[in-house]
């Protein structure tokens, strides 16, 4: 049986079909199988399928854009107990291992496995009767209405404060670097084993960052008018409305994600570099 493969793309990132159509001309070379999207398959890229069906046949499931792309199919890869690549095709892409220059070197470490999988907590998110997954981030927020709004945490059955603000943010150590180094929170090596919950623009002057265990429970609520007025935001990518009854739940998910990692990167070395990058962007 040929080794088979999952292409999911961002159709808005230019160079993404491209990146696609050239790993999968290596990879059918060596003898491997592709699968795709829709978005992939329309443009000659793979055979469409849906990602479930296929599953007991792939090998691994390959994300091609940002990080943005790979949050949004990364639920599915956790589920499904597949590794997953991310292939740079956007503008920074601090979780994207792949290089879309070099297709050939990328289509042999697939075809061989000469590459190391790293295991990262994922988030289980109980919210009006539903369960979601997320890779690096809750935020209960005010979303686009104005004013400030209340949110108490509570870890373990014990408050850990209420705040008042823009709202509440639960990351993982992989989402450290992302909406929780911007809101202020501490930069925390993806093998850290704890969760982190940063106060969203807290008018209380003293309320900080608090580092939990991994396994840590966590309840959110909102309070009085607040309850109107917030969204629940997974991943940045599902943006839900909170009803007056805003309760959410916060685990640690049963099934880590397996992220594929092609050369031995550095985690600061890889923070510095990303770093330059943005700030080279910004100047431009």
């Amino acid at each position: 049986m040929k080794q088979a493969f999952y292409f999911y793309a961002n159709p808005y990132q230019p160079h993404s079909e491209e990146a696609a159509r050239a790993l999968e001309r290596e990879l059918t070379s060596l003898g491997g199988q592709v699968y795709s999207d829709t978005y992939l398959s329309q443009k000659g890229v793979g055979q469409e399928t849906e990602l479930s069906a296929i599953a007991p046949r792939l090998r691994a499931v390959i994300a091609f854009g940002g990080d943005g792309t790979l949050l949004r199919i990364a639920p599915k890869a956790a589920a499904l107990s597949l590794p997953l690549l991310g292939v740079h095709t956007g503008t920074v892409g601090f979780l994207m291992e792949g290089n879309a220059d070099s297709p050939r070197e990328t289509a042999l470490s697939l075809m061989q496995e000469s590459y190391r999988l790293s295991p990262c907590p994922m988030l289980e998110v109980e919210f009006e009767k539903n369960t979601y997954l997320a890779l690096n981030d809750i935020a209960l927020n005010r979303g686009e209405h104005p004013g400030v709004v209340e949110v108490s945490v509570w870890a373990d059955d014990e408050k850990v404060y209420a705040s008042h603000g823009d709202g509440m943010l639960v990351s993982t150590p992989l989402g450290s670097t992302a909406y929780c180094l911007a809101a202020g929170g501490p930069i925390v090596r993806p093998d850290t084993p704890c969760l982190i919950i940063t106060p969203l623009c807290s008018r209380e002057l003293l309320q900080r960052s608090v580092v939990l265990p991994l396994d840590a429970s966590i309840t959110l609520t909102a309070h009085g008018r607040s309850r109107r007025r917030l969204q629940l935001a997974i991943d940045g990518q599902t943006l839900l409305p909170v009803t007056d009854e805003a309760r959410i739940h916060i685990s640690r998910a049963k099934q880590p994600l397996n992220l594929i990692s092609l050369s031995d990167r550095h985690f600061f070395a890889t923070l510095r570099q990303k770093q330059a990058l943005w700030n080279q962007q910004e100047q431009e």
